[in-house]
């Protein structure tokens, strides 16, 4: 190949400058053969480029094997890349396989083919546009909360109208069917109404299987929730979100804007209001395209949305439980304490995503925490005062009792009456009794008021916490048409007697 430069001046020579072919191949050291040949060539492209003529075509043997092969795997990657899209082939596990099937080909030389077979279009998307009340979406997300002082890992459940654009977020400590159900009620209430159709993913709350396209069996519970908030549910294709773009961006969303920093609180209870309160204040924004608070249209798709049913459905399990010896009842692995009084009877559980609650008819008699560790034993120590009057010997190592939530001033309280007292530890379930019918905080005023004196008894801190409770009513006047005689001023008594009778005699 020779450089265009030398063509150049072998054409100038003999096409402009009229010398023979003789003398520029002599000139330029080039065989004449060379010369005829650069004076035919187009003068147009700026390099001279090798061309391999038809009979000099190489063959590739390991390419053909291998070609083959790689092209039946990037087909099988774009149904890949809808059903499993985290188990497509690489151009490394192509290298692999190949090799298994003996033929030696380089890694280099795969990654290379599936580069040029390989090409990745961008997405395009169809503008969408929504009426007031028309749509809204759901999705689970994940967060870091602290709860109680720990950092725990909860998810949370992200809503969105479409044509406002106003959310909700909810943490709860499962993504059980209870709590996927009861954020969406929760929602509706907080936007005031119910839209005409609501996009999920394919949860498991909610679908039992997968069907074709976007038909799908639903959970019979699922059926009943939307049934009675009257919308239709529709569920995105497996792996499309960018069917529900918008509740997708929102998981994101807030997580960046309201979880950060991490939010702290006694419980999800509180956190959750907090996050209402973020929504409230999202709702003075104005999203990108839009001239109008988010506010403003919510106000015009409130008149659009459906009503709520006026007895929302209860969301949770509902079981019959017996209650044992010691006042407790089993529920998914976890004992709860009842009132004592209930033992061996029959009461009825209701269960939901926060709460456990225990009912008696329709008497509601014990609450709690639900807990979602397994072969845990959740106690109220009121439960068990009633039994402790009676049976005092077992107040110290009461298991209620030790991990209850009593102030450490009661267990002092009880080592003085027990050091002072025969029967100390009935006294003390005495003082506890007070606590069934006053605040933990009072007794424990009233007590440390009582141990300030140089003794004390249970029947001191009742006669305090009584004079506390006591409202303190001014006497009133006395009427002047029944004491007339009170009503004058008198003049100040005369004490000069009396000094008198204070003097000597002599």
């Amino acid at each position: 190949m020779y450089p265009v430069s030398l063509r150049d001046e072998i054409r100038a020579w003999v096409l402009i400058q009229g010398k023979s072919q003789r003398a520029a191949a002599r000139h330029f050291d080039v065989s004449r053969n060379t010369v005829a040949r650069l004076l035919q060539e187009e003068p147009a492209p700026k390099e001279r480029r090798y061309q391999r003529t038809r009979a000099a075509t190489p063959k590739t043997p390991v390419r053909d094997l291998a070609l083959p092969h790689i092209q039946g795997w990037l087909k099988e990657n774009e149904w890949l890349a809808r059903w499993a899209p985290k188990q497509r082939w690489t151009a490394h596990r192509m290298w692999v396989e190949l090799r298994k099937l003996d033929i030696a080909i380089g890694e280099s030389t795969v990654r290379l083919f599936v580069r040029k077979l390989h090409k990745p279009t961008k997405p395009a998307y169809v503008p969408l546009d929504f009426t007031p009340g028309e749509r809204a979406e759901f999705d689970f997300g994940e967060a870091t909360v602290k709860v109680g002082g720990q950092l725990v890992k909860v998810p949370f459940l992200a809503g969105r109208l479409r044509f406002s654009g106003a959310m909700f977020v909810e943490c709860f400590p499962t993504q059980r069917q209870e709590a996927f159900l009861l954020g969406q009620r929760h929602a509706f209430e907080f936007w005031g109404g119910v839209p005409r159709l609501v996009v999920y993913d394919n949860l498991k709350p909610a679908v039992v299987k997968v069907l074709q396209g976007h038909s799908r069996r639903e959970h019979d519970v699922f059926l009943h929730f939307h049934s009675v908030y009257r919308f239709e549910a529709l569920f995105a294709n497996v792996h499309a979100g960018w069917e529900k773009g918008s509740v997708e961006n929102l998981v994101g969303y807030a997580r960046r804007n309201y979880l950060v920093p991490l939010p702290e609180g006694a419980d999800l209870e509180t956190i959750n209001a907090t996050l209402r309160s973020d929504g409230l204040t999202d709702q003075q924004r104005i999203m990108a395209g839009r001239t109008e608070t988010i506010a403003s249209r919510l106000e015009v798709e409130r008149t659009y949305l459906g009503p709520l049913p006026s007895h929302p459905p209860s969301f949770g399990p509902l079981v019959e439980v017996l209650v044992h010896s010691t006042g407790r009842v089993r529920f998914q692995t976890n004992d709860y304490s009842v009132p004592i009084q209930y033992a061996y009877q029959r009461l009825t559980l209701k269960a939901d995503p926060f709460r456990v609650r225990i009912f008696a008819g329709e008497h509601l008699v014990a609450e709690h925490r639900r807990s979602y560790k397994k072969h845990q034993v959740i106690e109220d120590w009121r439960h068990y005062v009633p039994l402790l009057l009676h049976k005092s010997f077992a107040v110290p190592w009461a298991s209620a009792l030790r991990h209850g939530e009593l102030p450490a001033t009661f267990e002092t309280a009880r080592l003085e009456l027990v050091a002072h007292c025969s029967n100390g530890n009935r006294e003390f379930a005495r003082l506890l009794e007070l606590c069934l019918t006053h605040e933990v905080s009072a007794v424990e005023a009233a007590l440390l008021q009582a141990r300030a004196q140089e003794s004390w008894s249970v029947d001191a801190v009742r006669q305090l916490l009584n004079f506390a409770g006591a409202p303190q009513v001014p006497p009133p006047p006395l009427d002047p048409a029944q004491f007339p005689a009170y009503q004058g001023t008198t003049a100040p008594a005369d004490l000069s007697a009396y000094n008198r009778l204070l003097e000597v005699q002599s």
